[in-house]
């Protein structure tokens, strides 16, 4: 149970396993937690002509992605997620836009859920880091629970080769690359994100996270050093989006095998 927590608190950018009964509160007025939807709903309706296509959501979170996807696709949804509080409003939310039919959201470590799963013709990973391994063993996981003819929609980011930044939360460049080819995996179409637009998005979380953790510290100033260290983490994280990474979202399909 550790490791998962720990594997949530550093999903969300955070680095203190204590962090994690605090994050619903601190989260609680963003519900767009990593990959964009709207992004996400563009690239399969131009590049996926499946009809009725199964999606597996992993890491969900407070369901934006899943939710947006069932309203405009009129599709089905599984959303899975380890914090029952996202868990919890990705369920009011799909209540709210009407999709309470089509989605469906589930508490649990997405490790072991993720051996009963299968048929799905669209996986998000969105953001969740290396909860089944590094990018090309997270894949050739996804292969087993995706149709032949399945896809990935994958949110992610990595530094260029000739930077002297090491960032153990993303790979260089020509690794990133190399490791979804050796997955089998051929990319169908990217979207790298404007830096700015980037910028001015994580900045106006950052304003919304900062309420809450002062808040917090009002509420729990014995823990006053736990929650300062996740605004600098905060900071820390959007300094490197905004002049180190290369973040977008990559539409991937498995390769077809000669």
């Amino acid at each position: 149970m550790n490791w998962l927590k720990k594997s949530v608190v550093e999903s969300l950018d955070g680095k203190d396993l204590d962090l994690f009964p605090f994050l619903p509160h601190i989260l609680q007025d963003l519900w767009e937690i990593g990959a964009d939807p709207e992004t996400m709903v563009t690239l399969i309706k131009e590049n996926i002509s499946i009809k009725n296509i199964k999606v597996l959501d992993i890491g969900c979170g407070k369901g934006a992605v899943s939710i947006n996807i069932a309203k405009e696709l009129k599709c089905n949804v599984l959303g899975i997620d380890a914090m029952p509080e996202f868990i919890e409003s990705a369920k009011a939310y799909a209540k709210k836009y009407n999709v309470l039919d089509l989605c469906e959201f589930e508490v649990g470590d997405i490790r072991i859920k993720i051996k009963g799963l299968k048929g799905f013709d669209v996986v998000i990973l969105g953001a969740v880091g290396p909860i089944l391994g590094n990018l090309n063993e997270t894949l050739i996981i996804l292969k087993q629970v995706l149709n032949k003819k399945g896809y990935v929609l994958l949110d992610d980011a990595y530094s260029e080769d000739k930077s002297k930044v090491r960032y153990n939360r993303s790979l260089q460049k020509t690794d990133f690359y190399n490791q979804i080819k050796s997955a089998g995996f051929e990319i169908i179409h990217e979207n790298i994100y404007d830096k700015n637009s980037a910028k001015s998005s994580a900045y106006s979380d950052y304003s919304l996270i900062e309420k809450r953790v002062n808040e917090l510290i009002n509420w729990y100033p014995q823990k006053k050093e736990l929650f300062k260290g996740y605004l600098k983490s905060q900071e820390f994280e959007n300094n490197m989006l905004a002049n180190e990474l290369v973040s977008g979202i990559w539409l991937l399909k498995h390769r077809k095998l000669n």
